[in-house]
């Protein structure tokens, strides 16, 4: 028996009552399967709405503050000796332990430690910054499980 035998076989009433029950049916699923979860999202992206334009607002301060900053060009005259000699000399190697100083061109050094104090680095970086006018260009710095001890691999590119 095909459906449309099957739908004609029943009375003018039991169709329309059918049809009325599909259309309910059908009127539910498109709420449970299409409204109700583009209302959430929605709900979820009202939600998010502040914080994100709080971050845009702070990238925004970020952004004006490093075209401020570059305006301003170095702050720290750079000292334009060499620094080979100094690397070779181990001058530095001496105020930072545990690490290994490379110069793989006359405008960059590379310093690679597998145990170093956090604090020294830094202190270490300023120096590096007053004195020969290098600053970071890249890196990367991994806590160790001991505090205040830290795996690092910095990049430092003299202006």
């Amino acid at each position: 028996m095909s459906v449309a035998n099957l739908w004609y076989s029943r009375s003018p009433r039991e169709r329309s009552l059918l049809t009325a029950g599909l259309a309910v049916l059908g009127m539910m699923l498109l709420v449970a399967l299409v409204w109700l979860p583009l209302e959430r999202s929605r709900l979820r992206l009202a939600a998010d709405l502040p914080a994100l334009r709080a971050s845009l607002a702070a990238l925004e301060r970020d952004a004006e503050e490093v075209k401020r900053l570059r305006a301003l060009g170095p702050t720290i005259p750079a000292n334009s000796s060499p620094l080979a000699p100094l690397i070779a000399a181990n001058a530095w190697a001496r105020q930072l332990p545990g690490v290994q100083l490379t110069v793989p061109d006359e405008k960059h050094v590379r310093l690679t430690g597998e145990d170093i104090g956090f604090g020294a680095l830094l202190d270490w970086l300023a120096t590096a910054q007053a004195a020969h006018g290098l600053r970071v260009e890249s890196a990367r710095i991994e806590a160790l499980r001991a505090p205040g001890r830290v795996r690092a691999e910095l990049t430092l590119a003299r202006s």
